[in-house]
């Protein structure tokens, strides 16, 4: 009895607190099942975890670890989510929720398997791991109960299994692979695919959402979409990329039930292969709120484009980005259209098409409008006042069209604005204070366009502001202490600007900032300590102004930093020891300051940098061992200090390194042999070093993927090695000022990649190889060589040649054969030919060379008159062309010697942009000075000395306004100085000596600076300042000869004089032989003289009455 009562007793007792739980509302939960626990330990055997994203899968109770689902009332799991991060390709791509990544090293099968175990699984989640470049295991078929699967971006390739058409009760289907994720993946592996029958989606009855993105369908078969068409639920279809064609869209000859289409809300057939017209079927999706259709070819859809699809009631979300349309697919008052049927659309895409002219007016009347996107077409003129009407606009997208003028005030007006780029267009102006009225903008983007004046206060009021872009403007002023109110600003970009003043300290409340880029401006003081407050900032550019002190030691606390650049600025002190705590640094730029003191060892700590340059500085001491640590280090420059000791051996276990930069590192005497086990080196610059020796013979083999060799102002001997003539990568060759000798090799190959050679001031010998006629070649020296032979150089042959330098040779010949053929479009801006053997005549289409800035033949024996049409090349009639040719990236890597101003001087990089010049001194040129000479106005140089012109200087050389350096000297040159030379106000050099001049010397402006004798010794005729021959002013001047040239002259005046006689002997005997043999004239005449007389008397005597 007493037992039965317990029992009573303890039954109540259950029902007690059970029912006072479920009362007072706690759950009952369960944990996971035994066998579903080893399940998922063996799931996780099968994966390599480097970032621990299963680390929490220890225990007893499953449902607690990290991506497990269970059911609260059974303890099954039934859900398992393990998104992975994305398969980085490039280091720019990111996604907001990116989480780790597992890496499969177990057969495929067996994650399978241990999946297999978990009954109750309805949603499960791999995408963005990796597998591997495995196949999708058809046994997924058998995982019947799931409802949702995503295997998006997992590695996987090959066939889609048809037993996925086994999962029923699907609802969400992922098979996608992004085109950022599949990359070389893809071309290695190839991607998934459809073959043939895709009958098996038509079993996935309650799907909803199928998502195939990157899948290939191109070998489908032509009925997918009646396939699709049995799916009554699906009301999510994306499939873009799937090089998709023609014949697989529905279409009157493709029996299809169209009112499926009518649930499909949201349609993605972006980036596929067919072309034509709109897909007529898009008419019949009724209930579609979004279609993305961009990248697809629809140049021959008809005008009614927009009328088409202004059919779709229901649709708010629009791509028709890259589609090439033009003017006459959009709506317009010539054709009848009602504007209302667009007036839903809140998101459209128009961009990357062929749309010209003014931005379409159309836009006005689609006042739903939130997201606007026109970007990289041609739009030109000035942005619409009509924008105001868009008041809903959120976000709006100008960038990269043609347009110009103010930004108007209206589109300040847009008070819900969060984003804005106006970016790669033609706007002036200056940005107006009333951007305050966009009190709701996140992102402004205004970069290259010509807005100039300050940034206005009122843009730092902008509470929300998150990016400011404002780059390759000319924007001037300073950056006000008000940047800091900007408590949410992320990045801002200010480069390439006219921005002066200091980097206010302010800026050190931008809490939230990330990336700060403010170089290529004219900010001047130190960097301001405040930076190191910046603690989330992973990247800071400040390069290229006139910044000035020591880098302050808090910068180097920004613990999260992953670039920094304060290159070409004026900042001096040293490397503090605590760089090291920079631990995800990858990059950093310090080269073109004064910085001094040692490299700190515990720059070896920085185990995630992958390039460093630290060039042109004053550092000094050796090389740390330290460097040798750094694993990562793709990129390292240390050149153009004062580094001194070898180079450490340790630098040879980099073998990630690329480009090397040593020049001016005196380590050694002999070509480092670690470097020819680095395969992986692109450019590498060991110019300057003091290195002995033959080069290798092999080097091609042992760096195969060299693009850059800089070798230059070495003591190298040997000859150049012809496998270099087998490089497929080689595009930059520089071993000039060495002693190289033998020939070049004649083994160059059309094919190959070389922009740039510079064999200059070496001993070599021979002919002119042949096979050196690279089409894709910039820049060419080859000077002061010993190179001989008749000059078989054609310029047509060269199509890219910029920079032509042959001079200090042997070579004989004319220059015939170098302007033969078609050059009229060539682009070569330096011909130097100096110092050679060179005969013959200048051809006159040498002026066809319409790009030349620099033509220098002196030291030659050319003869023959100087062809007129000199004077007309047309860089150098204008600053303006002179100018645009200084953009050119071969400035970057030619050099030449000049003679100017009676002197060698060597033009770099950073001067020869802005020389233009003429030298055909040292000749047996003849004949006068072409007038011509007087439109050169953008001349710098111009001498012609060493010769055997004759007649005047030309009256108008006061036209040549850029002059800075005249030498005419040693020639037979006469006549006066013309007044106009002293107009020549940049004129620093001038030699007139030893000539035939004769007169007074100009005097005013720029020659009462030249008052060297020597500028005019030689002609005893001249005088005045600042000769001591004064001028007599009661004296003419000597008269003198107004021919142009002497050996004419006998000729011209014996004409003149004959010309005179008969003329003389025409008018007497016409006169006095007519009064001779006529008698009555001759009384007539008599008689008239008489009357004159008598007459002439009259008047007297009245006169004197």
């Amino acid at each position: 009895m007493r037992e039965t009562f317990c029992a009573m007793l303890f039954l109540v007792a259950v029902l007690f607190f059970g029912a006072a739980e479920f009362c007072f509302g706690r759950n009952v939960s369960f944990s996971c099942m035994e066998k579903e626990r080893e399940a998922l330990l063996k799931f996780k055997l099968c994966f390599h975890d480097p970032l621990h994203m299963l680390s929490s899968w220890k225990g007893n109770d499953c449902c607690e670890w990290r991506g497990v689902g269970c059911d609260k009332n059974s303890g099954y799991v039934v859900s398992l989510q393990l998104r992975g991060s994305i398969f980085d390709q490039s280091h720019w791509y990111s996604i907001d929720d990116q989480q780790p990544q597992l890496y499969l090293i177990d057969d495929v099968e067996e994650v399978v398997s241990s999946l297999l175990k978990l009954r109750y699984l309805e949603h499960l989640d791999l995408s963005r791991n990796n597998f591997s470049f495995n196949f999708i295991p058809p046994s997924f078929g058998l995982m019947k109960q799931l409802r949702y699967l995503n295997l998006s971006n997992m590695q996987f390739r090959g066939r889609i299994p048809d037993e996925l058409g086994n999962l029923t009760r699907l609802h969400v289907l992922d098979l996608s692979q992004d085109y950022y994720e599949r990359g070389l993946f893809q071309y290695y592996y190839g991607r998934l695919k459809v073959d043939g029958d895709i009958q098996w989606i038509s079993c996935l009855s309650s799907l909803q959402r199928l998502y195939m993105n990157g899948v290939n369908l191109n070998h489908a078969s032509s009925n997918l979409f009646q396939v699709l068409g049995m799916l009554s639920s699906l009301s999510w279809l994306s499939l873009s990329d799937c090089s998709l064609k023609i014949s697989h869209l529905p279409s009157h000859n493709h029996p299809l039930n169209f009112t499926f289409l009518g649930n499909i809300q949201h349609f993605d057939i972006s980036w596929n292969s067919f072309h034509g017209a709109m897909p007529i079927f898009l008419q019949n999706m009724t209930s579609l709120t979004f279609l993305d259709v961009s990248e697809v070819n629809l140049s021959l859809t008809s005008s009614n484009l927009f009328q088409e699809l202004g059919m779709l009631p229901s649709l708010s979300w629009l791509s028709l980005a890259s589609c090439r349309l033009k003017n006459y697919h959009l709506p317009s008052h010539n054709h009848p259209f009602n504007f209302t049927l667009l007036s839903n659309i809140q998101h459209l895409d128009i961009s990357w098409n062929f749309f010209q002219g003014p931005i379409p007016i159309f836009l006005q009347n689609m006042t739903s409008l939130t997201f606007l996107y026109l970007s990289f077409n041609q739009l030109s003129g000035s942005i619409l006042d009509s924008i105001r009407h868009l008041s809903k606009l959120e976000s709006i997208d100008l960038s990269c069209n043609q347009l110009s003028g103010s930004i108007p005030y209206s589109i300040w007006q847009l008070s819900k604005l969060e984003s804005i780029d106006l970016s790669g267009n033609q706007l002036s102006g200056s940005i107006p204070n009333s951007i305050w009225q966009l009190s709701q903008l996140k992102s402004i983007d205004l970069s290259g366009n010509q807005l100039s004046g300050s940034i206005p206060d009122s843009i730092w009021q902008l509470s929300k502001l998150e990016r400011i872009i404002l780059p390759g403007n000319q924007l001037s002023g300073s950056i006000p202490n008000s940047i800091g109110q900007l408590s949410k600003l992320e990045s801002i970009y200010l480069f390439g600007n006219q921005l002066n003043g200091s980097i206010p300290d302010s800026i050190g409340q931008l809490s939230e900032l990330e990336s700060m880029y403010l170089f290529d401006n004219q900010l001047s003081g130190s960097i301001p300590d405040s930076i190191g407050q910046l603690s989330k900032l992973e990247s800071i550019d400040i390069s290229f102004n006139q910044l000035s002190g020591s880098i302050p030691d808090s910068i180097w606390q920004l613990s999260k930093l992953e670039r920094i650049g304060i290159a070409s600025n004026q900042l001096s002190g040293s490397i503090p020891d605590n760089i090291k705590q920079l631990s995800k640094l990858e990059s950093m730029y310090l080269y073109s300051n004064q910085l001094s003191g040692n490299i700190p060892a515990s720059i070896g700590q920085l185990s995630k940098l992958k390039s460093i340059d630290l060039s042109y500085n004053q550092l000094s001491g050796s090389i740390p061992y330290s460097i040798g640590q750094l694993s990562e280090l793709e990129s390292i420059d240390l050149s153009d200090n004062q580094l001194s000791g070898s180079i450490p051996d340790s630098i040879g276990q980099l073998y990630k390194l690329q480009n090397i930069g040593f020049s001016g590192i005196q380590f050694g005497t002999r070509f480092p042999d670690w470097l020819l086990l680095h395969k992986t080196i692109i450019m590498l610059d060991l110019s300057n070093a003091s290195i002995s020796g033959p080069l290798p013979e092999n080097i091609n083999h042992m760096m195969p993927m060299l693009q850059g060799l800089y070798l230059a102002n070495n003591l190298m001997n040997g000859s150049i090695p012809k496998s270099l003539c087998n490089s497929k990568s080689l595009e930059y060759l520089d071993l000039s000022n060495n002693m190289f000798s033998g020939s070049i090799p004649n083994c160059w190959r059309n094919d190959q990649p070389l922009y740039f050679i510079d064999l200059s001031s070496n001993n070599l010998s021979g002919l002119f190889p042949s096979t050196i006629e690279l089409l894709s070649l910039f820049v060419l020296h080859l000077n002061n060589n010993s190179l001989h032979g008749e000059l078989r150089v054609a310029l047509k042959n060269f199509t890219s040649l910029m920079v032509l330098d042959l001079g200090e040779n042997k070579f004989s010949g004319n220059l015939t054969s170098m302007v033969e053929g078609e050059i009229s479009n060539h682009s070569l801006k330096i011909l130097r030919l100096r110092k050679n053997l060179v005969s013959g005549y200048i051809p006159s289409k040498l002026c066809f060379l319409s790009q030349l800035q620099i033509l220098d033949l002196a030291d030659n024996n050319l003869t023959g008159r100087i062809p007129p049409c000199i004077g007309k090349f047309p860089i150098m009639l204008n600053a303006t062309g002179l100018i645009n040719s200084m953009n050119e990236a071969y400035w970057s890597w030619a050099h030449l010697f000049e003679v100017v101003k009676g002197r060698y001087l060597e033009y770099t990089r950073r001067t020869l942009g802005l020389e233009s010049s003429i030298d055909l001194s040292s000749n047996n040129l003849i004949g006068f000075i072409p007038e011509e000479f007087i439109f050169l106005r953008d001349l710098h140089i111009l001498n012609l000395s060493w010769n055997h012109l004759s007649g005047q200087i030309p009256e108008k050389i006061g036209q040549m306004e850029n002059l800075e350096s005249l030498d005419f000297s040693q020639n037979g040159l006469s006549g006066i100085i013309p007044k106009s030379i002293s107009s020549l106000t940049k004129l620093s050099h001038l030699n007139l000596s030893y000539n035939n001049l004769s007169g007074p010397i100009p005097t005013g402006y720029q020659l009462q600076t030249l008052e060297d004798l020597t500028i005019y010794i030689g002609n005893p005729q001249l005088c005045g300042s600042p000769l001591l021959k004064k001028c007599s002013n009661d004296v003419l001047p000597p008269p003198t000869n107004n021919f142009k040239d002497n050996d004419d002259g006998a000729l011209e005046r014996m004409w003149f004089y004959l010309i005179v006689m008969s003329g003389f002997a025409i008018g007497f005997w016409g006169v006095v032989g007519t009064l001779i043999f006529v008698k009555s004239w001759r009384y007539a005449y008599f008689q008239w003289v008489d009357d004159i007389k008598h007459w002439i008397l009259v008047i007297v005597t009245l006169k004197m009455a």
